[in-house]
């Protein structure tokens, strides 16, 4: 068990600001450009282009991952929660 104590509904809005973050992101991949025509510049703009889409994929892969982390940090929020409330209720509760 973590240290880390974070209120739930904060939990939820974290978890809301990265799957908006991580949407936002993917959804600006039908913006990019398809073909460049930079002249004598266009192999380094087009190896700069592509390093920015594999950077932003990264990132949404990333913040994918880190929302299902503080999803299942909610989640087990809540599940020891209800064992704590079973206890207290008599039933087998928190082992």
């Amino acid at each position: 068990m973590s240290d880390l104590s974070v209120p739930p509904a904060t939990l939820s809005a974290i978890r809301g600001l990265l799957g908006a973050a991580a949407e936002g992101l993917e959804g600006t991949a039908g913006s990019a450009p398809r073909a460049l025509d930079g002249g004598d510049m266009t192999p380094l703009l087009t190896a700069m282009l592509g390093r920015l889409v594999d950077s932003a994929a990264t990132m949404s892969e990333g913040l994918t991952v880190i929302n299902a982390r503080v999803d299942e940090a909610e989640t087990g929020f809540w599940t020891t929660d209800a064992a704590v409330a079973d206890t207290f209720r008599g039933g087998t509760g928190v082992h």
